[in-house]
């Protein structure tokens, strides 16, 4: 996914110094983390873990004792932000990795600097919302709604307020679950980025829509083999997403049945399958800058 995609690419600058990278299209296979984590530190690898995303910090929310998500991500996710929709376009979007969670609004068919105060939800809607997602009374989600209304009132082209309040994840998850008909989840091509789409819909009604999206944050790794003044790396996901690249002395080049013969190495080594190099896509830059 472009995402994926997008992360890789900035994978490749976080060094710092001038190189030339390769780096490969993001993929998605069946693993098991832990087992290719133990392989590859067995064989000799550096292995750099956790990472979430792009960081070693582990922001956000780890809520404790939701069974099905335990055991989907490992005990040690991380919760990043959720959307709830009040249609398929207009919703409310939260991140919990700062000091207070933020709320900000948004109405997906609409692109201009001023948020379009028609599609305001009505205050019911909000108060339902807020007291479902955080710790706040009626009142006080009242005037948090207030104040996004007001916002778009005066033009703000992204209503967004702060919410003085812990989130009751618990109790959102245990909502969504109850009321979506289903829920569909992205590839997390090597950083753990992974969102999961709830719908809700009935066979006689309107289509399916979104309810909600949960933007969630499983444990990655680095996988580093060192060649000289070459190094090449697997990022690799608790999902099975990965990518690979390599980093080398600006204009350097490598034959490419040379580089995927290493990757191809360090597949087996760690328990994957090899051949999956094998027609994966890769792309060279002589310099970052």
């Amino acid at each position: 996914m472009a995402g994926a995609l997008t992360a890789s690419l900035a994978g490749c600058v976080a060094f710092g110094a001038d190189h030339a990278s390769y780096w490969s299209e993001s993929r998605q296979l069946e693993v098991n983390y832990d087992a290719v984590m133990a392989a590859a530190r067995d064989a000799g690898y550096e292995v750099e873990e956790p990472y979430y995303v792009g960081t070693r910090e582990a922001r956000g929310l780890a809520p404790e004792g939701i069974t099905p998500l335990d055991q989907a991500f490992g005990p040690a996710y991380r919760v990043f932000g959720f959307s709830l929709f009040h249609t398929d376009f207009v919703f409310i979007e939260c991140w919990v990795t700062g000091d207070d969670p933020s709320v900000s609004l948004f109405d997906e068919r609409v692109v201009v600097e001023e948020f379009p105060i028609e599609s305001v939800p009505p205050e019911a809607w909000f108060v339902d919302r807020l007291t479902l997602a955080f710790d706040v009374s009626d009142a006080e989600a009242r005037e948090y709604a207030a104040e996004l209304r007001e916002q778009a009132a005066e033009g703000t082209d992204v209503p967004r307020i702060d919410v003085s309040a812990s989130v009751t994840f618990h109790d959102l998850y245990a909502h969504l679950e109850s009321a979506r008909i289903g829920a569909t989840g992205s590839e997390t091509g090597g950083d753990g980025w992974y969102k999961e789409t709830s719908i809700v819909g009935t066979d006689d009604g309107p289509p399916p829509s979104r309810l909600a999206t949960i933007d969630f944050i499983v444990q990655s790794m680095e996988i580093r083999r060192r060649d000289g003044d070459r190094t090449y790396t697997m990022k690799i996901d608790r999902l099975g997403g990965f990518y690979l690249r390599i980093r080398l002395p600006v204009g350097e080049e490598i034959p490419e049945p040379e580089y995927r013969d290493v990757f191809r190495e360090l597949f087996e080594d760690v328990g994957l399958p090899p051949e999956v190099v094998d027609d994966l896509p890769f792309e060279y830059e002589p310099s970052i800058w």
